[in-house]
């Protein structure tokens, strides 16, 4: 498991539940580890029994005078007087026999009603921290629970029997008797800690006083530790929802994967398509056809069935829960699954001159593929876009959506040199780049023609887009235009700002986002590195490594919201994550894995 250097001490315990599980918990770790502190030195016996000379010293009893003192006496009575009046008389120093007792720590945890659900993430992470604290101390650990029997565990790494102890009785007198009982046979120097509710009533001998409770006022958990007489407190921020649930329900279960079949081994070749909404992934067959998996909202819900299509399309889009596809037979083209009833059922329509539309030579690359509908009598109609191996921007249109007949499709050319383009919603972007300038344009679903945004005095290999503003202005897209091989021009907030970013170490830019989650913050290329193992987002201010593989990772999708990554490795394991955040949305194992499990 790689793990932030930072979170190492505690790797022992972050091993046992997934990386996307680790991240979140070990930040927990980090916040209470202050309050915790390390574990006192142990004290020396007060039994000082000399038993044997430890050093030299000016002052002393006369018997533990040093033999060449006595000499002195004997051969200078004078000089040895002299010297005792000035303290120059030398002595052996008694060395005190000092007792180290064996060290223990004991944490005691309330499991009682007030307890429950989030509180119980910070026990968990107080068990771990105690528990390493005492091993640096050459102490041991010991929990048990203050509702049960009296009975101490010694494996630390019992995370699960911590969490499975529930139960809605509160802590009472008769309970803590119980425990004064078996805490007297403590030795002096071991420590006692009692983790709960502030309400419930204290132990005869305590060591240290831990008060988990819900704030009213602010989001997170006010966590109170009084120790020698002195308080320390905290407002802990908790994992995002789906983190926590997983982690109090299912804490070492790996995540969710996609139900799928042994056919339905992915292709290398092709990238995933994510849906316009970001919740449905369409992925393609290494034997042909397409295999469509649910996103899910967060890592605790439960993963759908995914559906299968056996055809393989020229190209998709995913409009919802629909599949809206494009599939080319022969001399023809056939549209179908499309949303409306212009291209909702089958549609076969000749192939447009290659001149004007160019399709790859081999059946299995994906053109990007775009559709709009505007339902009014007099409106844009429905249209599906495609973009051809020749940079052409396509675009086939039907009118008459409400009348009993719609009208046949229009074939026609929207755009040459298209340097870029992607869909949002019901807005569609595309930049073109030829005599040394790059202008982007959009056109929204009930405009006929596009609208020119933007200019750039300046010939792009490439134009990407990121997630625009909430207010879904179309000037507040984030752009990313590429100049060279290494060059890139970072544009953002209504084109008022240009940064100029070199990409120099070989490492591919796949997409452009924000450095952070906020839509304030800085813009960022998605930068996949040369040995296609780590995937960072690279601003003018510094990289964020956003993430890690094991495997290289063979195809990287950033969706059109900009929230929401994917890869593929190698090994043909795909999962999708949060862009900012570690809590892993799908995961799909390859075939060969599966069958290995």
């Amino acid at each position: 498991m790689n793990l932030p250097p930072q979170l190492a001490p505690w790797s022992e315990w972050l091993a046992l539940v997934p990386l996307e599980m680790a991240e979140p918990l070990g930040q927990m770790l980090l916040r209470l580890q202050p309050l915790v502190g390390r574990m006192t030195g142990v004290a020396a016996s007060p039994d000082t029994i000399p038993v044997g000379a430890g050093s030299i010293a000016r002052r002393g009893p006369y018997q533990r005078l040093l033999l060449s003192e006595w000499a002195v006496l004997d051969a200078a009575p004078d000089e040895f007087i002299r010297r005792a009046a000035a303290n120059e008389l030398l002595f052996s120093a008694p060395e005190p026999q000092v007792q180290r007792r064996a060290r223990l720590c004991v944490a005691l945890f309330d499991a009682g009603p007030e307890q429950l659900g989030e509180p119980r993430l910070v026990q968990m992470a107080l068990m771990i921290l105690l528990a390493r604290r005492a091993g640096e101390a050459g102490a041991d650990f010991q929990w048990g629970v203050l509702q049960e029997p009296p009975t101490l565990h010694a494996k630390s790494r019992k995370l699960r029997a911590l969490l499975d102890a529930r139960t809605l009785t509160r802590v009472d007198a008769a309970h803590l008797n119980r425990w004064n009982e078996t805490l007297g046979s403590l030795g002096e120097t071991d420590e006692v800690w009692q983790i709960g509710a502030s309400g419930c009533g204290a132990l005869a001998r305590t060591g240290a006083r831990v008060n988990i409770e819900v704030s009213l006022l602010d989001a997170g958990l006010k966590v109170s530790i009084t120790q020698r007489r002195a308080t320390r407190e905290l407002l802990l921020e908790l994992p995002a929802p789906g983190i926590g649930a997983r982690l109090l329900r299912h804490p070492f279960d790996p995540p969710p994967q996609g139900k799928s079949r042994a056919d339905d081994m992915l292709s290398l070749k092709q990238a995933p398509v994510f849906g316009l909404s970001g919740t449905w992934l369409a992925a393609a067959r290494e034997k042909g056809g397409v295999v469509l998996h649910h996103v899910q909202a967060s890592a605790a819900a439960q993963s759908g069935k995914p559906r299968r299509r056996r055809a393989t399309p020229l190209g998709l889009i995913l409009v919802g829960t629909m599949l809206g596809y494009v599939e080319r037979r022969g001399d023809f083209l056939t549209f179908d699954r499309f949303p409306g009833r212009a291209f909702g059922a089958p549609r076969i329509l000749d192939c447009p001159p290659p001149e004007q539309f160019q399709m790859p030579p081999k059946a299995g690359g994906w053109l990007s593929t775009f559709f709009m509908i505007d339902h009014s009598p007099t409106g844009a109609g429905a249209r599906v876009f495609m973009l051809d191996v020749a940079r052409q921007l396509a675009c086939w249109t039907v009118y008459g959506q409400k009348h009993k007949h719609v009208s046949d499709p229009r074939f026609h050319q929207v755009a040459e040199e298209v340097v870029g383009a992607i869909q949002y919603a019901r807005t569609l972007l595309y930049a073109t780049s030829e005599a040394n300038r790059t202008t982007v344009y959009a056109m929204g679903a009930k405009e006929k023609e596009p609208t020119e945004i933007a200019a750039f005095s300046m010939q792009a290999k490439r134009v990407l887009f990121g997630a625009p503003a909430p207010a879904r202005q179309r000037a507040s897209w984030l752009y990313a235009l590429q100049r060279s091989d290494q060059h890139w021009l970072l544009v953002d907030d209504n084109f008022k700002v240009t940064i100029p970013l070199m990409i120099g170490d070989g490492g591919m830019v796949m997409g452009v986002a924000r450095i952070a989650r906020s839509a304030c913050s800085a813009p960022a290329l998605l930068v996949l590195s040369a040995d296609r193992r780590t995937v960072d987002l690279r601003s003018a201010s510094g990289n964020h490594v956003v993430l890690q593989s094991e495997q290289p990772i063979a195809q990287l999708v950033l969706d059109p919201t900009g929230e929401r990554l994917c890869w593929l490795t190698d090994s043909r394991n795909l999962s999708v994550r949060a862009l900012h955040g570690s809590e892993v949305l799908l995961h799909v194992a390859s075939a060969p894995e599966r069958g290995a499990a």
